[in-house]
């Protein structure tokens, strides 16, 4: 017999860390995003600060007492509109979300999950999304038994680049003759030509001393860029700024950190912000310096990252949620789709507005996604030729 629970308080949640994290680890489906760490400090930026939020993390534990499912929502205000909606926590900076469950029997312990989501009081809708490809939410819907309607709609699109088989250049070489002729030139030639004038210094971060002063580079530099675009980054607000700066200091510690940089004279002048966990390294935001565009620091430092995820024997280099140009031309055009599910109690009338609410909300989300990637091409056709215009936003 399973054991089902609802978490509600801050004490509750951060006493889950060690067997979250165990969990996390026999969950075959689980990304950075599901990770303790993630969460952890999600909570702490953005959640508990949240007025009108509060936690319904719901644990699922064997006979024996071990934990063996995890579903990290949250009961608010659903969209600051008139529903309340649980929903999962994260929302807002993560590119996947998903239920954690065990190996062992996930279509069982997902069933558990949503018979206890029948049973939460308070809520109109739930709203799981970010769900990518292979979610364990999404694989096993709420049985008809307890009265969920549910609707899944698509999403972001999230370009990903699966490496040739072999080791090292092995893999590496294959990759760079499949892009074409000038792709596979630039790659070389920004990285030559920046030698030949500066002095450079490139890698990724493993020393916890100079953690705060690299991430602070990423912060101005990325928002150097979009604030050359009237626009202002996502990366400018300070609970954002402050949450990613735990997130780095724990993944560091974790060897999950992948903070690739480009230093010339003794300057950081490009910073990528990677993952690496399991078999793929995970690309999520990039800041480079606006002036030096006509040197591709961006395409270098992407190429870099490649590689180093090769060298690493990773499988898959993914560019997570996004349709920015530069991404197809790394992935040719590969990519996996998100996925939103609303589900609403058979009782109530509110899937249909919910479905409607999301509908409104998802086509202006995308006009001002349009109206981004135009700021960006007004701002790149000087720079046509550049591999790395269009590093946009998530």
């Amino acid at each position: 017999m399973l054991k089902v629970d609802v978490v509600t308080s801050s004490e509750g949640f951060e006493g889950l860390g060690d067997e979250w994290s165990d969990l996390c680890e026999r969950c075959s489906q689980s990304t950075v995003f599901q990770s303790f760490e993630w969460h952890k400090s999600w909570w702490r930026a953005f959640g508990s600060r949240r007025r009108g939020f509060s936690l319904r993390i719901i644990t699922v534990r064997s006979e024996t007492g071990r934990l063996i499912g995890i579903a990290p929502l949250a009961l608010s205000r659903w969209r600051l509109g008139p529903l309340t909606a649980l929903s999962f926590m994260g929302e807002g900076v993560s590119d996947y979300l998903d239920f954690l469950c065990d190996s062992c029997d996930p279509e069982k312990i997902c069933d558990a999950i949503y018979n206890k989501i029948s049973q939460i009081r308070g809520w109109r809708v739930v709203d799981l999304s970010q769900l990518r490809a292979g979610a364990l939410a999404k694989a096993y819907p709420p049985k008809e038994q307890y009265k969920l309607f549910y609707q899944d709609f698509d999403l972001e699109q999230c370009p990903f680049l699966v490496f040739p088989d072999g080791k090292g250049d092995e893999r590496w070489e294959p990759l760079l003759k499949s892009y074409g002729k000038k792709m596979r030139a630039h790659v070389g030639y920004y990285e030559r030509k920046l030698k030949a004038v500066y002095e450079v210094d490139s890698g990724y971060i493993v020393d916890p001393a100079v953690l705060d002063e690299a991430m602070s580079a990423l912060f101005e530099l990325h928002r150097r860029r979009w604030n050359k675009r009237w626009l202002p980054g996502v990366l400018g607000n300070s609970d954002v700024q402050r949450f990613h700066r735990e997130v780095a200091r724990d993944f560091l510690k974790r060897g999950w950190l992948r903070l690739h940089y480009i230093m010339l004279d003794g300057e950081y002048q490009a910073v990528l912000y990677c993952f690496a966990y399991r078999d793929r390294t995970c690309y999520y935001q990039g800041g480079f310096e606006p002036t030096l565009a006509k040197l591709s620091l961006g395409s270098t430092l992407t190429a870099n990252a490649i590689r180093n995820s090769i060298a690493e024997e990773r499988d898959e280099f993914d560019f997570l949620r996004g349709n920015e140009p530069y991404k197809e031309r790394w992935t040719q055009g590969a990519y996996r789709l998100n996925c939103r599910r609303l589900i609403a109690k058979r009782r109530f009338p509110w899937l249909w507005f919910a479905v409607r609410c999301h509908r409104i909300a998802a086509s202006i989300e995308m006009k001002a996604k349009d109206i981004m990637h135009h700021a960006y091409s007004k701002d790149g056709k000087k720079n046509t030729r550049n591999a790395d215009r269009g590093q946009a936003d998530r």
